[in-house]
């Protein structure tokens, strides 16, 4: 496994690319919060974008979070984000949450609601991994 950081610091798009592609990554999973306007904090819930091999990637990471997350199921997407159409790799992008959101901010400020989510993501990537690599 391979962070493409451990910090709070910004790494563009073109080199997580890179990072995937030269470490012949069997698979990628960028992993983020979601944000859209404040006057509309009704607005949350989990989402998991793919492009094209990422489809059952996306699909189990996304059940997974479901089974140990009390969160809204906004689904799964197909989408032409940048890290998602330039890894030859399955890849997926998964939204956790909207900081905008009035019940989803909550949550990221809960540890334990954290914990629970990482584990979902970290089991969702451990059961597509053993079918299919």
């Amino acid at each position: 496994m391979i962070l493409t950081r451990s910090d709070d610091r910004e790494i563009g798009l073109e080199p997580r690319v890179q990072i995937a592609e030269q470490a012949n990554a069997d698979l990628f999973v960028s992993i983020h919060a979601n944000s859209i306007s404040l006057s509309r904090p009704e607005v949350n819930g989990l989402e998991t974008y793919y492009h094209s091999s990422g489809n059952r990637l996306a699909q189990v990471i996304h059940q997974s979070i479901l089974s140990l997350v009390t969160i809204p199921d906004r689904g799964v997407r197909q989408a032409r984000f940048h890290v998602l159409v330039n890894t030859s790799m399955p890849s997926v992008l998964v939204e956790t949450g909207f900081v905008t959101g009035a019940q989803d901010a909550r949550n990221f400020n809960d540890p334990a609601w954290c914990s629970r989510m990482a584990q979902g993501i970290a089991a969702g990537i451990l059961q597509y991994a053993q079918r299919s690599l």
